[in-house]
């Protein structure tokens, strides 16, 4: 894989941000200079623009004993992010972030059942940029596949300088399959994909299992004495923050007082600290019997052409899926498919031996085989044919934060890149495609064809119905009464279905139609699971069900009515929160499932943007994220209002005041963790909207409110150690225009509570009309 092939060019140069609202302000934004374009090393098709990084960034031994060699373990959010009036303005940073595509929200709304939305989300170009949301949440939610290779392999691979064997080496060409990938519906309806991905996972890896729940725990009555679990965000939280760190290190004392541009929240694009944030949490899912998407769908068996035994050892490596201490559970299907590659060397051995192998290995194999061309020697970053073989974007925050760690307390510490022979990439992406076009997805599209025929259209008849009916009612059972599954149900007592049941096989057949982007077939699929995981008091099950239920119906087009979309997502979501959070005590799941739930629902636009925002005030009441993570919901909170579209000249249903107030809420936890470089940024966005609004609508008339943004600013630009507001003379202007509050600024605690709202200290709401006019666009406070 060449991590370069899509470099961009040269955009034209790029205008910087208005500023603020007041005269000073306008005035500098008049004499602004266009931004120089990018840097050369864009040019050139073999070069790295990621490993130029050190050369445009003020990266120095610091306190924590960071060395330069660590940035390139940085490079996912500070290449994305340029603070405000930093030189880095000029950097190749600046050019990609120039050419992202514009806002991708949809006109309209989520629930108005207009014509635009009979399309799916997909048909926005939504999943275009790697950071975005809907792209995460389809990289997310791919096919597994486990690579579980002999000794011989392992050794061939340390030799080529990658100590994790084969898997380390595959991992980052799954995240991007080349080329257009077709895949059929259950329909028979083809559609190709650009950027179908796979994940590559090491046999065996079981440190990501989680054993399921007994009945009792299911249903709520674990011995725990109401205590909580740990938080599964905390290693997200560590990694995200490392990342900040570094920002705010790095970026230290390079803005300078006399440059007028202060860059602001980017409505536009994604954080890259809020993208790496999402993208640690879901690439941290476990191995757990209630959902499939992280049980292997396939298994690469492979052994090399030194092998003196190669197809006994394949017999071995087969045996070992099946009965080995390294299987997987009894609760995740065995029946995956084995697919098996011959790994040649290509410096050692006889190529005309491998191929006769290789035809020996198809005659007692079958079809699913590979051969895979090696070169044994390690790769040097001068070699002529060298690449860089990027980490992958889909590391676990446990893997990220080990390597941070070990950049910081290890003296001999190297850059952790490593480079490959562009024969060997080549030879990888070659494969990658074969196994994912012509076996992987045809097996996984026959399988979802055999279970929808002989299993879920049993289910969806009336003899399905009525064996349902009786599975609820039990026809004389106690089992309601004493909220236990009926002895007809296929629950264990243990807490899971069996793979053959047909609960889970419904359950596979819904995960691969997902994976396979089949938003119609998983829809329907998991609304007939909701029902029959209830009348087991399956909790995990069904709040699992309900959750990617309401991710189809927000992914597909829409047909439904307005009335029905709403109640019916709002329930399902509703459903999913409480038997995550109460009755499984699952905060993972809870997060995962709100926060997700909070993305798409901005991605419809319209009053979909206010449900998003509601739900995301519902995991802050709820408590399931770190500070890091709260504060990086309020900016996204902020985001989401500011996307929101008004109608006419006066911009008449935007949110602008609202927006304003979480941008506001985002820079006082910013400043509470001393993350100045967001904290302002924050401010910029809150300034912005502010500025957007009549000028009776302001809030420089309101005393408490513009104290305590005054204060906000003090706090920042003592963190930064520079002046952000520009020249002494112009400073005032600025304030008094802005804040008008210059004599009466006073140190005070915060007196907004964490859910946007005035606490009982008496901290004044600022209306959206003056009082004599009753035509502002809003009715409530700040925002």
């Amino acid at each position: 894989m060449q991590p370069h092939e899509d470099a961009v060019q040269t955009p034209s140069p790029v205008q910087s941000p208005p500023l603020a609202a007041s005269s000073i302000m306008r005035s500098l934004s008049g004499s602004q200079k266009p931004r120089p374009g990018a840097s050369s090393i864009l040019s050139s098709p073999t070069t790295d623009p990621l490993s130029q990084l050190e050369f445009s960034l003020p990266i120095r031994t610091n306190s924590t004993g960071r060395r330069p060699q660590s940035a390139s373990l940085f490079r996912s959010t500070i290449l994305n992010n340029t603070p405000p009036g930093s030189p880095r303005d000029a950097s190749p940073a600046s050019t990609i972030r120039s050419t992202r595509s514009p806002s991708r929200t949809m006109t309209g709304s989520i629930f108005a059942g207009t014509a635009g939305f009979k399309a799916s989300l997909l048909d926005t170009g939504a999943a275009d940029s790697p950071g975005d949301p809907l792209n995460l949440v389809l990289k997310s939610f791919v096919p597994h596949v486990a690579i579980h290779a002999s000794e011989d392999v392992d050794d061939l691979v340390n030799a080529k300088g990658f100590q994790k064997g084969l898997w380390e080496i595959l991992r980052p060409f799954g995240e991007r399959v080349m080329g257009k990938v077709n895949v059929r519906d259950s329909n028979g309806v083809s559609r190709a994909w650009e950027d179908f991905s796979l994940r590559f996972t090491k046999f065996g890896d079981h440190s990501n299992l989680q054993m399921p729940d007994s009945m009792d725990a299911l249903n709520g009555s674990e011995k725990q004495g109401g205590k909580r679990k740990e938080s599964p965000t905390m290693d997200v939280e560590k990694v995200v923050e490392r990342h900040l760190r570094f920002a705010e290190e790095a970026f230290r004392g390079t803005v300078e007082p006399q440059t007028p541009t202060r860059m602001g929240l980017d409505v536009d694009a994604t954080s890259p600290y809020y993208a790496l944030y999402l993208r640690r949490l879901l690439s941290g899912m476990p191995l757990t019997p209630h959902e499939s998407f992280t049980h292997p769908v396939a298994c690469v068996m492979a052994i090399s052409s030194r092998n003196p035994n190669p197809i006994e050892a394949l017999h071995r490596l087969y045996t070992e899926t099946r009965e080995g201490e390294k299987r997987y559970p009894v609760w995740v299907d065995g029946e995956y498919l084995r697919y098996y590659i011959l790994v040649h060397d290509e410096e050692n051995s006889d190529i005309s031996k491998s191929m006769a192998l290789f035809e020996q290995m198809k005659r007692n194999f079958g079809l699913h085989c590979h051969l895979l061309r090696l070169r044994s020697s390690e790769s040097a970053e001068t070699d002529d044919d060298s690449i860089p073989l990027p980490r992958s974007d889909w590391m676990t925050a446990a893997e990220e934060l080990a390597d941070i760690e070990e950049s910081e307390t290890k003296e001999d510490f190297e850059d952790p890149t490593r480079h490959i022979f562009e024969s060997d990439a080549t030879a990888i992406r070659t494969f990658v495609r074969e196994m994912a076009t012509q076996s992987l997805i045809p097996t996984m599209e026959r399988n979802i064809s055999v279970w929808n025929d002989q299993v879920a259209s049993k289910r969806k008849g009336i003899s399905g119905r009525f064996m349902s009916l009786s599975k609820r009612w039990a026809f004389g059972s106690s089992s309601r009464s004493s909220g236990i599954a009926s002895s007809s149900s296929n629950y264990d007592a243990s807490g899971f279905y069996r793979p053959d049941s047909p609960e889970a096989i419904m359950r596979r057949l819904a995960d691969f139609a997902f994976m396979l982007r089949d938003w119609k077939l998983a829809m329907s699929t998991y609304d007939l699971l909701r029902t029959d995981f209830q009348n087991d008091k399956a909790w995990k099950y069904h709040a699992a069900a309900n959750e990617m239920a309401a991710f189809a119906l927000l992914i597909m087009p829409q047909n439904m009515s307005s009335k029905t979309r709403i109640e019916t997502i709002n329930h399902m979501l509703d459903n999913a929160f409480y038997s995550y959070q109460t009755r499984c005590n699952s905060l993972y799941g809870a997060t995962r499932c709100i926060v997700l739930a909070l993305e798409l629902l901005r991605l419809r636009g319209g009053s979909g943007i206010d449900e998003a925002v509601r739900w995301g005030i519902k995991v802050l009441e709820s408590r399931l994220m770190g500070k890091i993570g709260d504060a990086l919901l309020k900016e996204r909170m902020a985001i989401c209002y500011a996307s929101k579209s008004g109608a006419g000249s006066q911009a008449w249903g935007s949110r602008r005041r609202k927006s304003a107030l979480w941008s506001v809420l985002g820079a006082e936890a910013w400043v509470a963790q001393e993350k100045y470089i967001q904290a302002q940024k924050c401010l910029n966005e809150a300034r912005k909207m502010y500025s957007l609004l009549p000028g009776e609508n302001g809030i420089q008339r309101f005393e408490v409110a513009s104290d305590f943004l005054a204060m906000l600013n003090d706090q920042v630009k003592r963190g930064l150690q520079v002046d952000l507001l520009g020249p002494e003379e112009n400073m005032i202007d600025v304030e008094e225009e802005t804040f008008d509050n210059d004599d009466r600024r006073t140190r005070r605690t915060s007196m907004i509570n964490p859910l946007g709202g005035a606490t009982a200290a008496g901290m004044e709401m600022a209306p959206l009309q003056s009082q004599g006019d009753a035509s502002g666009p809003s009715k409530d406070g700040f925002g």
